[in-house]
């Protein structure tokens, strides 16, 4: 029997990072050289899984009425940390102009979260640590 080989989507999700934003266009840079594809969300993909939004798949029609911080987040999908494809792809970001204080990579548990959820939970850690202010 062979083994299944799960491939996760290569897409890095934005939340509140503006299309021609110099983030955005550092971004779309580092996602062109990792073959990376992005995908920016809002309001309307609040109450969609983080999985189903990489994957390219439809919000659903509803969205949850809870109030998300609006700190900019990047929620990376596909890339292999042991092999340095993570630190290439925000290494190339990063060098290219966008600090984003908020950075996920999606785990087998957080791609079954809704959007929110993660956001909620991103914010929360980023307080927690003392970064408040950004």
């Amino acid at each position: 029997m062979k083994a299944h080989i799960v491939r996760e989507p290569r897409c890095a999700l934005l939340w509140h990072i503006e299309a021609g934003s110099p983030a955005y266009a550092a971004l779309e840079r580092a996602a062109r050289a990792c073959r990376v594809t992005l995908r920016a969300v809002g309001n309307g993909e609040l109450g969609a899984t983080v999985g189903d939004l990489c994957a390219g798949k439809p919000a659903p029609a509803f969205a949850p009425l809870i109030a998300v911080p609006g700190r900019p987040a990047l929620i990376v999908s596909g890339l292999d940390h042991q092999t340095g494809e993570l630190g290439r792809f925000l290494d190339l970001a990063k060098e290219a102009g966008a600090d984003i204080p908020l950075r996920a990579m999606v785990t087998p548990t957080s791609k079954q979260w809704t959007l929110a959820q993660l956001l909620m939970e991103l914010n929360s850690e980023h307080e927690a640590v003392g970064g408040g202010g950004a």
